[in-house]
């Protein structure tokens, strides 16, 4: 069993995605889950009172996205916890598992995707790669 949990959700099919990892993660749980919405930064060309509004609107849409897998949990309320942060993917997955002491980290893999998947390897094997957390990688 695991104390803490994290299931990062992409708004691309990450419904549906995020509601079979929760089902994983009510079986191995036995503390929080921690659902994370990741949106890339903003570019640095917008400033002031308009890169406030553009952050403030995403932090809004994926906490929507967050509040509505929440929704599907069927364990109490206080054992799932939502964080929507602004960052490169897979590095924000590491630093976040890390800030919330995750014992576990699942996510989906569709497998190389083109060529800067090849390149770079996916966002899972980044992560896989450069995090001491046991990951989870379960095939769509």
């Amino acid at each position: 069993m695991y104390k803490t949990i994290l299931i990062p959700v992409s708004g691309k099919n990450g419904l549906d995605r995020a509601k079979s990892a929760l089902n994983h993660a009510k079986n191995l749980a036995c503390g929080d889950i921690v659902l994370l919405h990741i949106f890339e930064p903003l570019p640095q060309i917008v400033g002031g009172e308009a890169h406030a509004e553009l952050l403030a609107e995403q932090k809004a849409k994926g906490q929507t996205l967050l509040n509505t897998v929440a929704a599907e949990m069927e364990k109490p309320a206080g054992s799932v916890r939502c964080r929507v942060e602004e960052g490169t993917t897979a590095e924000t997955i590491i630093r976040v598992a890390h800030e919330e002491n995750a014992d576990l980290i699942i996510m989906f893999t569709d497998g190389r995707d083109g060529l800067q998947d090849m390149l770079l390897g996916s966002i899972t094997e980044r992560v896989l790669r450069n995090t001491d957390t046991p990951l989870l990688a379960i095939r769509r």
